[in-house]
């Protein structure tokens, strides 16, 4: 994994208006042409915590990856109706009638078609994704990103990345109230970054003789519940709680340094020292456990759970293709019901 992300991505600009973007675009117009391609594409992908969860809130470091292994194709045509169409998992017909759960698309739609000044003829869009959803992969902002990106394609008008995260972030405050624009950055970027609630991300290479595997516990994350759970239980007992976020941070920075080592060994330790701490903070399950410890015994540098916790995904740090494998049947047979692996080069 290359670092080829250009662009500064600020979570304070999220106010901003596209327009006021699109006047800092050098030859990009807000005006968009009215020619069409017959068929418009977007992709995205999702994306992976490897390290720093929950300690990530309380402004100490985590390390996030793209996650290619499962992505998002969203096709734009025009309608065969009177009125606009999509056509997704949960839901297919009129765009006017889709049900709240879909509110974000459709304010990722508008606020698309707005910021650019298209008048949009009537539009079928179309999504096929393998993302999971509620498993911390990223799987809302990858759908967003997609359509904007289709619908610009669409309608052959470009847009740059600051333009693309400023649309879906603002679509995205709709799924989840709130958001730091995360997301919305390594579902649309190739890179790896290190994140800090107080900072920039920080962009970095990736290369590694190690595969990671994930595997889908088959139980949807409980974010805000175990958020809660962490901060009730930094209000009882703060001293442990600032130990094991301190703890973790560090992890982090040594994660990052062995990385840079092309160290995996050392890697996968510091997962596995990783998910003692978020075990001890209360955000795993006996499910996730008996994932990691299969990933364990399969023969794993490393394993840890990833996002939230209270369920979700499970990732694991393997030497080779061949390992990964193991690895991923090893998990799928304690009780993961899907499994992806991808090489950290």
């Amino acid at each position: 994994m290359e670092s080829r992300y250009q662009g500064q991505f600020d979570e304070n600009r999220l106010d901003i208006s596209i327009e006021q973007v699109n006047q800092e675009q050098a030859g990009i117009t807000s005006e968009a042409t009215q020619t069409t391609s017959k068929v418009g594409h977007g992709y995205a992908h999702s994306k992976i915590i490897l390290m720093g969860e929950h300690a990530v809130v309380y402004d100490y470091p985590a390390i996030a990856l793209p996650f290619p292994a499962v992505q998002v194709h969203v096709q734009v045509e025009a309608s065969q109706h009177s009125n606009s169409y999509i056509d997704c998992q949960y839901y297919a017909g009129p765009l006017e009638d889709a049900p709240s759960m879909l509110a974000n698309l459709k304010r990722a739609i508008s606020l698309t078609l707005d910021s650019f000044k298209i008048l949009s003829q009537p539009i079928q869009i179309t999504i096929d994704s393998t993302i999971p959803q509620e498993r911390g992969m990223g799987s809302s902002a990858a759908v967003s990103v997609a359509i904007v990106r289709a619908i610009c394609d669409y309608y052959c008008v470009p847009i740059s990345d600051k333009q693309l995260h400023l649309i879906v972030n603002q679509a995205e405050v709709i799924a989840h109230e709130s958001t730091s624009g995360l997301d919305t950055l390594m579902t649309s970027t190739p890179n790896p970054v290190i994140y800090r609630k107080s900072q920039t991300p920080r962009p970095f290479p990736l290369k590694m003789d190690a595969f990671l595997v994930v595997a889908d516990s088959g139980q949807a994350g409980q974010t805000k519940l175990a958020v809660n759970h962490v901060r009730l239980l930094k209000e009882k007992k703060p001293l442990l709680v600032e130990e094991l976020m301190s703890a973790i941070g560090k992890f982090v920075q040594q994660a990052h340094d062995a990385i840079q080592a092309n160290d995996a060994t050392e890697l996968g330790r510091l997962m596995t020292y990783n998910h003692y701490y978020l075990n001890q903070l209360g955000i795993s399950n006996p499910i996730l456990d008996r994932i990691i410890n299969a990933a364990w015994l399969g023969g794993a540098l490393g394993a840890k759970l990833t996002g939230g916790g209270l369920g979700g995904c499970v990732i694991a740090l393997a030497t080779d293709e061949a390992s990964a494998q193991v690895v991923a049947q090893e998990m799928k047979e304690a009780g993961a019901i899907q499994s992806w692996y991808i090489p950290l080069d």
